[in-house]
Formats: C-alpha cells, structure tokens, sequence
C-alpha cells in the first residue's frame, strides 16, 4: 500500500500541503492518523484517536500484564490472586476451591493470547472485533 504526503508547490500552486490515503478498510485509522499529524503541524494538542480502547479494556490489559509479571517473577497464583483481585487474604485451606483461582488462570491464559500475537488486534481496533481475534 503506497501513501503520498504532497508538500510544495505541486502544479503551481503555493503552500498546498496534502496526504493522500487508499480507501481501504483501514482509512478511519489512516484518517485519524493523518488528522493527528495534520494537529501536531498546526501545534495543536492531540484528540481521542479513533478507535481508542474503552477504559474497561484498557484495565483488563493492564491487570492481564501485571499477573504475566507475576507468573515472570514466580509468583505463586494464589498471592497473584491476592495481590490482583483480592480484598483480603485467601486462606491456603480455601485455595484449591477459592473463585479467584480459576479467574487468575483465565486472566493468564488471556494474557497468553495476548503474547502470542493476540496484541496485533489491538494495532487496528476496533476493526479486529469484527475479525473475531478472541479478545
């Protein structure tokens, strides 16, 4: 895919500045990123871009690298559990049995998704919920 950024004076014409952008199926980014740059020319302060994550998605991102840091640093899950998403302390007797076990392995195994390539939808979305990537 070619992009163009005129500058000059193309056919005569003095301080026209242009970029041109394919009508493809990613334009609404291209265009959001084209409006971005044409701000920062003009000194203008950046806007929401388009597309950006909902904050409830920007959490859960940030709560799914947090427990792959973690489960790094070796961290047993049930204090992963308790550092993440507890309000007090799990007892090891209630551990095996405990609901934030199996939410801090759905969390994990998301994150692995996420490693394993998942993170590229996030590049263009919110095109890639319609791609159904899993996230």
């Amino acid at each position: 895919m070619t992009h163009h950024i005129v500058s000059g004076e193309p056919d005569g014409l003095r301080g026209i500045n242009a970029i041109v952008l394919p009508l493809d199926a990613n334009f609404e980014i291209r265009l959001d990123a084209a409006r971005g740059f044409w701000r920062a020319l003009n000194g203008r302060q950046a806007d929401v871009r388009h597309g950006s994550l909902p904050l409830q998605s920007k959490l859960r991102h940030i709560l799914n690298l947090r427990a792959v840091d973690g489960r790094r640093a070796r961290v047993p899950y049930r204090q992963l559990a308790e550092e993440l998403l507890a309000r007090e302390p799990i007892a090891p007797r209630d551990w095996r049995d405990h609901h934030l076990r199996h939410k801090i392995r759905a969390i994990l195994r998301r994150a692995d998704r996420l490693i394993a390539g998942g993170y590229r939808g996030l590049i263009v979305y919110p095109q890639s919920r319609r791609r159904n990537t899993g996230l």
